[in-house]
């Protein structure tokens, strides 16, 4: 398994990797990545080997920073062939980013079976070039399709991690959300949180005073904006669940009927699996801003409510959530249309099409 830098790109790799022990203890999982990038950390918890590169994004580099990242992406690809001729994989998935580049390029070049995971509405760079050598692209919007071969891609969803899907099924068998007496929001902006998210939200509340006792609030606000948040409810004398950070996702948003937060692919894919209604806020420099092509994707589902980050305040936030909150009835219309797109084999119909791939020799 090729890539990471962020969540969103080494996650769905983890759900594969889920996907493929789960059908064969024995089978061995390599994970390969930059040395700056989350999987440095993550991967090791999850007690899976990890192979590490000293290799930079280039794209939003430039004069001397560009070549030095194109260097080293070069001396990478060197480094990669050199490991991947020890290791003798019998393929390579690339989950994205920039440190999936060389890594999926050198298996390749050695003739090992290769496939790309592309999460996006609107693909990335490095997966752009990749799309053209490897033996199968796996995408997650049907907006992405164009941008890659016909013959090699294939419209799956993106690979989810067991525990969310259990608890979205659990959820759904349960019907806890038809049992709830309040409104549930749970506002989030990413594992670090998000300053812009966090200080709208704190400003909407200011808007919805009249129906505040009949909302429950999760707030995962990151460290930074931990301490403002905290003072801000304690001021108001607001009852919310303010964490820094939330480990158990899968519990949060079981609960939830309405989500805050940003429009990452893993995210997106972990909202549509519970069937909840969300209000976007795409991250302003995410790679050719495909994070809007994202939340636009669900907008025109009418799943979702996009808001631009430029265009965010109490006021504009407030609305929206109250767009969800005066219509119970449209909500679960919202709710069985997100659902809808959610695509739970996901994992299950790549590890099928890639071990066929796998077994054709």
């Amino acid at each position: 398994m090729a890539g990471g830098g962020t969540g969103g790109h080494l996650f769905p790799a983890l759900a594969l990797a889920e996907e493929l022990k789960q059908r064969d203890k024995d089978v061995e999982i390599i994970f390969a990545g930059a040395e700056r990038g989350i999987e440095a950390k993550v991967i090791p918890a999850r007690g899976y080997r990890l192979e590490l590169f000293d290799i930079e994004g280039v794209k939003k580099r430039t004069g001397k920073k560009r070549l030095n990242a194109i260097f080293k992406a070069i001396k990478g690809t060197f480094e990669a062939i050199k490991r991947l001729k020890e290791i003798k994989p019998d393929g390579v998935i690339g989950s994205g980013g920039y440190s999936s580049g060389p890594i999926v390029l050198a298996a390749w070049l050695l003739g090992i079976k290769t496939a790309i995971l592309e999460q996006n509405a609107l693909p990335g760079f490095t997966n752009k070039i990749l799309g053209h050598v490897v033996k199968r692209v796996y995408v997650a919007f049907e907006e992405a399709e164009s941008f890659f071969p016909k013959g090699k891609t294939v419209l799956t969803g993106t690979p989810v991690r067991k525990d969310i899907l259990r608890a979205a099924k659990e959820s759904e068998t349960n019907g806890t959300k038809k049992k709830k007496e309040k409104f549930s929001i749970f506002v989030f902006g990413g594992s670090q949180g998000a300053t812009a998210i966090n200080a709208a939200f704190l400003d909407a509340t200011e808007y919805l005073t009249d129906i505040w006792n009949s909302l429950s609030v999760t707030h995962q606000s990151g460290e930074e904006g931990f301490e403002v948040a905290k003072e801000s409810y304690q001021r108001k004398n607001m009852k919310v669940h303010l964490e820094v950070f939330i480990e158990d996702m899968a519990s949060a948003y079981k609960t939830s009927d309405l989500v805050i937060c940003r429009a990452g692919a893993t995210t997106i894919a972990e909202i549509t699996s519970f069937g909840l209604a969300s209000i976007l806020v795409p991250y302003p420099f995410s790679t050719d801003n495909h994070q809007k092509v994202n939340a636009r994707s669900l907008e025109k589902k009418g799943v979702s409510i996009l808001i631009m980050q430029d265009e965010l305040t109490g006021s504009t936030l407030a609305l929206a959530i109250r767009k969800f909150f005066d219509n119970r009835a449209g909500l679960e219309r919202v709710r069985d249309a997100a659902k809808k797109l959610s695509r739970p084999e996901a994992a299950g119909h790549i590890v099928d099409d890639f071990l066929e791939l796998l077994d054709k020799g």
